[in-house]
């Protein structure tokens, strides 16, 4: 979000120099003479067309598809075209009746609220372009914000730079070329600023990309019926992968909630879903090799999770009889436990019980009098409630789908850590992750693992049993 903001800022910029290079062969500085509206229409239209595209290529380069910067530059001149002429309009009447009313100050008024409409109606073209309502509202204030603030500077601009300019070059008429030039580029970049600071302070919902291509990027959904899939024109688009249909699902917005319509196989949470489901906070979607994460606005209504959406916890692997499920080791054949019952403190004068025989070969020095550790429980995000056995063979952690534990955090590194099993005891290794293996908070690069732990990788928990 943060670079689509820089977009819009630059592209907005750019629109308004672009405007100023082609408009000041036909700007007369003469402001004695009377008003001419053919001029006054076609400085509209040009900066409004210039600014409104620039504007709708930054929305395009946001999305990071051809289709969508071509749709973006023609709706944006399309809608920047009329609404920059009759903005222009609307100020220069205006500045014509403050003017008039209260010389010099009025003028000041009457431009300042003229740009201030000039930039509402081009500000407009974002929201024409994305399909929302929601977002024509954003660019509508937006617009209007960055207007007032780039007719506020223009008189400052001529008293400053246009008269050092126009002192400079010594030449009637150019002294206000100069405030034209950095005004008509303070307008375009506040009103691209003000749009995408409006649309990052409003936006309740989007799809954050966790792995994939544009891992990381976030896609706002502020309209209904925006749709995922491989389609160039998708509001979430995931490009590269065959597996994802062009239209893959759809979210819809329904009483203040938001409803996945799955058009074609995915799974949420681990979970397969063919109908309809409502989404909450912290949702994970997998489509074809993509993981996506739903996120709401803190404070943003949500209903309570479906059962769907949160994985059960899977039952305890089968084990012969005679033998604990939890820890592996055989149980004592006459009273039934096993090395993780709790044993009683009080003395006793009974005769000592077998020594259990263990499941693999003896645990290391300090672990001996212990349970030993046999799986992991996740304690947040997606994979919370699951429980992964380790298998005699060990396990690797990673964001990447080749791990045998895929933790979808962008604070996981694609390989983070290995978990082994040595001596009948878990070992977990640090792989020279980015964010580290924490167990119950302490950094380590090697450490034996027993029941109780807790073992962080990056900001994802897991409980050792």
């Amino acid at each position: 979000m943060v670079s689509k903001l820089f977009y819009l800022m630059v592209f907005g910029a750019l629109g308004g120099l672009l405007a100023w290079f082609v408009n000041e062969p036909f700007v007369s500085d003469d402001i004695r003479r009377s008003v001419n509206w053919a001029e006054i229409a076609l400085f509209g239209s040009v900066s409004g067309g210039f600014i409104g595209a620039m504007i709708g290529m930054a929305s395009g380069l946001s999305l990071g598809t051809g289709k969508h910067i071509i749709r973006g530059v023609a709706l944006g001149a399309l809608v920047g075209i009329p609404g920059g002429w009759i903005g222009l309009t609307v100020g220069q009447i205006l500045f014509n009746v403050f003017g008039s009313a209260i010389p010099i100050a009025g003028w000041i008024v009457g431009r300042i609220i003229g740009w201030s409409a000039f930039g509402a109606l081009i500000g407009l073209s974002e929201g024409v372009v994305a399909r929302s309502p929601k977002r024509m509202r954003n660019g509508l204030l937006g617009g209007a914000i960055g207007g007032a603030l780039g007719g506020a500077l223009f008189d400052f601009l001529a008293l400053t730079v246009g008269s050092i300019f126009g002192f400079a070059l010594r030449a009637e008429g150019e002294a206000g070329a100069p405030s034209r030039a950095v005004a008509l580029t303070l307008v375009g970049a506040g009103i691209g600023l003000f749009i995408g600071l409006l649309e990052l302070i409003a936006r309740s919902a989007w799809i954050r990309v966790i792995y994939g291509r544009n891992e990381g990027k976030d896609y706002p959904i502020d309209r209904d019926g925006a749709y995922i899939g491989r389609d160039e024109l998708a509001d979430v688009p995931l490009r590269g992968d065959p597996q994802v249909a062009p239209r893959h699902a759809e979210i819809r917005m329904d009483r203040g909630g938001y409803a996945l319509v799955p058009l074609a196989p995915l799974l949420v949470n681990g979970q397969p879903v063919a109908a309809p489901v409502e989404l909450s906070d912290g949702d994970m979607l997998q489509i074809g090799r993509f993981q996506l994460q739903f996120q709401l606005r803190e404070g943003q209504a949500q209903r309570v999770p479906r059962d769907v959406a949160r994985s059960s916890l899977p039952p305890p692997p089968p084990t012969s009889p005679g033998v604990c499920p939890y820890c592996g080791q055989r149980q004592d054949p006459v009273t039934g436990a096993c090395a993780c019952t709790p044993v009683a403190t009080a003395p006793t004068m009974a005769a000592p019980t077998p020594t259990p025989t263990p499941a693999y070969a003896p645990a290391p020095s300090g672990v001996a009098a212990v349970a030993l550790a046999t799986a992991l429980v996740g304690l947040d995000g997606a994979l919370a409630g699951q429980r992964f056995v380790v298998p005699p063979t060990g396990l690797t952690v990673g964001r990447e789908t080749d791990n045998a534990l895929i933790v979808p955090d962008l604070s996981v590194s694609r390989h983070h850590a290995r978990i082994a099993l040595e001596n009948g005891a878990l070992v977990v290794y640090d792989l020279n992750s980015t964010n580290g293996v924490f167990v119950n908070e302490q950094r380590v690069q090697k450490q034996i693992l027993k029941p109780g732990d807790v073992v962080r990788f990056g900001v994802a928990r897991f409980r050792v049993e």
